[in-house]
């Protein structure tokens, strides 16, 4: 059945007053202005946002350095790994150009360490702790694993808070080192007895930044940070003890395994396993409580054991079966899924 009724013709898109729909905004200056709010809380919610835009601020510079030194750390760890234990054996001086990389990724991240410490002055200081200590630990197992290639101990909590201060660039550096004391690797300085001397060529910018340091409580190391930057040394440990297994010949390999009979390690390979057992016995004799800190040192202490294994079952490998391997013949181990394999962000 057609409709009844007429219709309206269209008309166009006009602005008749049969349109609906929303107005065209005016723009009139005069309607655009508008006052600003007043009360008597304004100013304290004013101060308010302005604590809260400086908090975020702080909040991404130390997250920002935190990532920086990171990646630092690990370029540190990259050029460490490079090394040859059969060219260069434990407690043996660092190669001059890979001593040279090391102290260019050092300075940058002294650099990054004495940026923030103004923004971890304070009360408010500690709150911040969980921002910065991916980075800590990352840069303890860079220092603490180049500690022990140099001098096969362990490094100190004292001496790893004294690095990780950010007050000490220029000594860690070597450029305020005593004449007599000069060496070729910054590792040897004598941390304990190492002192700011004032000489002659010291500039007044350089005085003045020693005065402003001194006013400064530099960056705290916590012993959680510590014993977690310890463990993911132990993943790097296992990495270059593995890399030792196979670039050790295997006559030498052989001749350790039948001479350590009083239990002392005579080759690098051995001296790694050895270590790390110690490590081991030590890190499975710590009582870490039931805590964030002890969640996170029995993950890393899972690792750390798997890692341990990797190494025995690479040596007892090579030593036992040895003689069945082509002349000539290197091993291809997996050194995959060390105590530091993940990122701690």
């Amino acid at each position: 059945m057609p409709p009844t009724g007429s219709k309206r013709p269209f008309s166009g898109f006009g602005s008749g007053p049969h349109r609906t729909g929303p107005k065209p905004q005016s723009h009139n200056p005069q309607q655009l202005q508008q006052p600003a709010p007043t009360g008597p809380y304004i100013s304290m919610f004013t101060e308010f946002r302005n604590e809260l835009d400086e908090h975020q601020d702080r909040r991404e510079r130390i997250i920002k350095a935190s990532r920086d030194i990171t990646a630092a750390s690990k370029k540190i760890i990259f050029s460490l790994q490079r090394l040859r234990p059969t060219t260069l054996p434990l407690t043996t001086p660092l190669p001059q150009n890979i001593n040279n990389e090391i102290l260019q990724y050092e300075s940058k991240i002294q650099d990054l360490l004495a940026s923030i410490i103004p923004d971890l002055q304070g009360l408010d200081g500690p709150r911040w702790q969980r921002q910065i200590s991916p980075g800590l630990q990352e840069y303890i197992e860079a220092i603490g694993f180049r500690h022990y290639l140099l001098k096969r101990k362990v490094m100190e909590w004292e001496e790893a808070d004294w690095y990780v201060s950010g007050l000490h660039g220029d000594e860690i550096l070597g450029r305020e080192k005593k004449s007599e004391a000069v060496k070729e690797d910054v590792e040897m300085i004598d941390v304990v007895s190492t002192q700011p001397i004032e000489t002659s060529s010291t500039a007044e910018g350089g005085s003045e930044k020693k005065e402003e340091k001194k006013d400064l409580k530099g960056i705290q190391l916590t012993k959680e940070d510590y014993v977690l930057g310890l463990y993911d040394m132990t993943g790097e440990m296992m990495r270059f003890a593995i890399t030792s297994v196979a670039t050790t010949p295997l006559a030498q390999l052989l001749g350790a395994a039948k001479d350590s009979v009083d239990g002392k390690a005579v080759s690098t390979p051995q001296c790694l396993l050895q270590d790390l057992r110690t490590l081991q016995s030590a890190f499975e004799g710590l009582d870490v409580g039931f805590t964030a800190f002890g969640k996170d040192a029995d993950k890393k202490l899972r690792v750390m054991q798997d890692s341990v294994k990797k190494v025995e079952y690479a040596f007892y490998g090579m030593v036992v079966r040895g003689s069945e391997r082509p002349e000539g013949w290197v091993a291809d181990f997996d050194a995959g899924g060390g105590a530091g394999g993940g990122d701690n962000e």
